[in-house]
């Protein structure tokens, strides 16, 4: 880095308390140009497709993660020992979720 003499940019902040004064600080210069300009808030548009797509997430939030009614019916199959498993269709969507 290259660095110059001479004085500082005109819009830096060690330029401008420059001009206020030199026994003025930093804070009390910022202070001063606050008071001086009008108070500004951060705001947040949000729009109409990121509103849908929030109401749907929490739509799915809300199904719960386990169907407790097809865990009964098959809990009941297994108690009455109707339930069946077919092992080579077990097998076969084992293999799938491993490809």
């Amino acid at each position: 880095m290259k660095v110059n003499g001479g004085k500082p940019p005109e819009n830096s902040d060690v330029a401008r308390l420059q001009k206020a004064g030199k026994n003025e600080t930093l804070d009390q210069a910022g202070a001063a140009e606050a008071a001086g300009r009008a108070k500004v808030s951060d705001t947040v548009d949000v729009s109409g497709k990121a509103r849908e797509i929030a109401d749907i997430m929490g739509a799915v939030k809300s199904i719960p993660d386990v169907r407790t009614e097809k865990v009964a019916e098959i809990k009941g199959l297994v108690e009455s020992g109707k339930y069946a498993a077919d092992p080579v269709k077990i097998a076969g969507r084992m293999i799938d979720e491993l490809i």
